[in-house]
């Protein structure tokens, strides 16, 4: 007994032993690399969209493509793939692309930021040159964005990642230098310097398929492949909803971007100008104190807006239905939409009024136009959420009010270099200019529709330096970290904010997105009336919202300012056809996890003798072993 008790302690010790070494050898084999994006994968009712790496990872030895002749060399010359290409953005194109994936020899793409130290690129833009192309009222005929790729609406038979660490990426070119630059017609006999990367996406084919694969009507207990797209609309009522309110005019705009990386979605010019405008917009209306009367004012931030416009469609369905009652649990029908204005891409320079079926002598339209020095580009179809609208209903009097004319003056959209210097600023210190233009379009529309609902010539005391402090506020919150006084003050009380750039991109429904609750949470309390004489519990009991306030001592307020959901009637309506292209069918793969590393891969003949000497101690233990077996009682003979 005492013998076994020694021989279970000497295996534990052993077991533990060779665990510990065999975590050495890994760790000394494989070098993570931390700091990475993903590309990921996406589906409509169709296609997918994206990139997935294998299901055990992608190995490609690497091989850095600065200029014309490296992506030649891979194509013709290459001996020691498949490969994993690191380049910068000047590489980073479609055609370059396109290349890899038909050269069949490429298992992954690593870009890197060399932006670091040097300016944006003249342009980058993954997006289609018509974005939501085929989901719009009308056809798009012209490229309104003339810097798309359509990188984004492509299926990549490789991963792309994505790293900004310039401490990794200079050891990943040493590495490089050492193992793989050297004698490259002879590579294929020497051990390389590699990359693996890890971005297995469990869903396949197309929307339809990856929903079908996870129905309980197929697995009683099914896994989930992937989800649909979408979030929520924020909504908020100028007066409330009352029975005397015959029509409405909505004010909307998007209230998110796209962009290939996973969480690298800042969406400066795509989205936060004309978001920020609007809150501004409506927080003044909300200052001048507008009497409603029989025409109500209410303005909407849309999720999903960049993929087959998710949350116009969803709630122009919902008014269709007759099913929307986020504006205090009044109903609101299609038939009380009296016209819709959409703040689009805004910032400096001069601005544009796209509109349809507006009377030319229209007295709002005018006074916009003049005050804002505005172009006016009749029948002017740019895609934006007023399409969802016009879709429904062709003779709706719409504006959008953007910085373009027929062509996004955005080089960026819907990428990950959309951000704050993308905008052209260094810093926050530099946003003078671009809180100036967009106070001046948020002042001027508040004052106009001030007149329009109250029925008088404007405000008695207009006040632009509000509209000013106040854009000045918002703008760095959206742009440079959620770590900023407005967000903190319309967060419960200790909440921990992330010192970070929350991503714009709409992400799945069955998770809730934090600049979204952030974002509804500050037009709650801009616009909501403060209960001073309840605490916390109180306020809580009566449903009413506990923030932290401007003064961070915490404040209940009642608020008017609402959600409603911004998911796809596509995952509504029972037996829907996905391939009808009526809604938006966009669903996210679901992964396990996303990861790089580097190693050193050896060569061919290495692996081969490898796996030889591997075989031949297997059938040597094996053949030992029954020996061993066969003659045991010879063997271990005590007797």
């Amino acid at each position: 007994m005492k013998y076994l008790k020694c021989s279970r302690i000497s295996l534990y010790i052993l077991t533990l032993v060779s665990f510990v070494a065999a975590n050495r050898i890994k760790d000394m084999l494989y070098m993570p690399i931390s700091g990475v994006a993903a590309c990921f994968r996406r589906h409509n009712g169709t296609h997918q969209f994206g990139c997935s790496s294998s299901k055990s990872g992608s190995i490609g030895v690497i091989h850095i493509v600065e200029n014309e002749g490296d992506v030649q060399w891979l194509e013709t010359n290459s001996t020691a793939g498949p490969y994993t290409i690191v380049l910068s953005f000047n590489m980073f194109n479609m055609e370059i692309l396109k290349r890899f994936k038909n050269s069949n020899n490429v298992n992954g793409v690593l870009l890197t930021d060399s932006t670091r130290n040097s300016e944006h690129p003249s342009s980058y833009s993954p997006d289609d040159s018509c974005p939501n192309r085929y989901s719009g009222s009308k056809l798009c005929d012209k490229p309104w964005n003339p810097y798309g790729s359509s990188i984004l609406l492509e299926d990549w038979p490789f991963p792309m990642f994505y790293m900004k660490d310039e401490e990794a990426l200079s050891k990943i070119k040493l590495c490089y230098l050492k193992y793989n630059a050297h004698n490259r017609e002879k590579q294929a006999e020497r051990s390389l310097c590699a990359l693996e990367m890890k971005s297995f996406m469990f869903a396949a084919l197309n929307s339809e398929s990856c929903i079908r694969r996870s129905t309980y009507s197929i697995n009683f207990n099914p896994d989930v492949f992937c989800d649909p797209l979408g979030d929520r609309n924020i909504h908020w009522p100028v007066g409330p909803m009352n029975d005397d309110v015959k029509s409405v005019i909505m004010v909307i705009a998007k209230l998110d971007a796209n962009s290939l990386y996973e969480k690298l979605v800042p969406g400066a010019g795509s989205t936060v100008t004309g978001l920020v405008t609007l809150l501004a917009t409506a927080i003044y209306l909300h200052y001048l104190n507008a009497t409603v009367s029989d025409k109500n004012i209410v303005f909407s931030l849309l999720n999903g807006e960049s993929l087959d416009y998710i949350g116009s469609s969803r709630l122009v369905y919902d008014l269709k239905q007759e099913n929307f009652r986020a504006l205090g649990g009044k109903l609101l029908k299609l038939d009380q939409i009296n016209s819709v204005i959409e703040l689009g891409q805004l910032g400096k320079g001069p601005l544009y009024l796209h509109t349809n079926n507006f009377n030319a002598d229209d007295a709002m339209l005018s006074n916009l136009q003049s005050k804002l020095s505005a172009k006016l580009l009749e029948n002017s179809n740019p895609p934006a959420s007023v399409q969802s609208f016009l879709k429904e209903n062709s003779s709706l009097p719409v504006i959008v009010i953007a910085n373009h004319g027929t062509e996004f003056v955005n080089k960026y959209y819907n990428s990950l270099l959309d951000d704050l210097e993308g905008l052209g600023y260094s810093s926050n210190s530099s946003l003078k200019d671009l809180t100036l233009s967009l106070s001046r379009v948020a002042a001027t529309l508040a004052e106009e529709l001030y007149s329009v609902v109250t029925g008088t010539s404007g405000p008695p005391q207009p006040n632009h330096r509000f509209v000013e402090d106040l854009i000045a506020e918002l703008l760095p919150c959206y742009l440079t970290s959620a770590l900023c006084s407005l967000f903190s003050a319309a967060s419960p009380p200790g909440t921990k904010l992330p010192d970070q750039l929350l991503p714009m991109y709409v992400s799945v429904a069955r998770s809730d997105n934090p600049v979204t609750t952030l974002t509804g949470q500050l037009l709650a309390l801009l616009t909501g009336e403060p209960q001073p004489e309840l605490g916390a519990a109180a306020c809580s009991e009566r449903h009413l919202l506990w923030m932290a306030g401007l003064n961070a001592s915490g404040v209940c307020i009642n608020a008017t300012a609402n959600y409603s959901a911004a998911v796809s009637p596509a995952f509504v309506i029972d037996d829907y056809d996905m391939k009808s292209g009526v809604y938006s069918t966009w669903t996210e793969s679901v992964w396990q996890s996303l990861g790089m590393r580097m190693l050193l891969k050896p060569s061919a003949a290495t692996e081969r003798f490898s796996l030889i000497l591997g075989s031949v101690v297997a059938s040597v233990s094996f053949i030992l072993v029954w020996f061993v077996t066969s003659r045991a009682d010879v063997l271990f003979n005590t007797g």
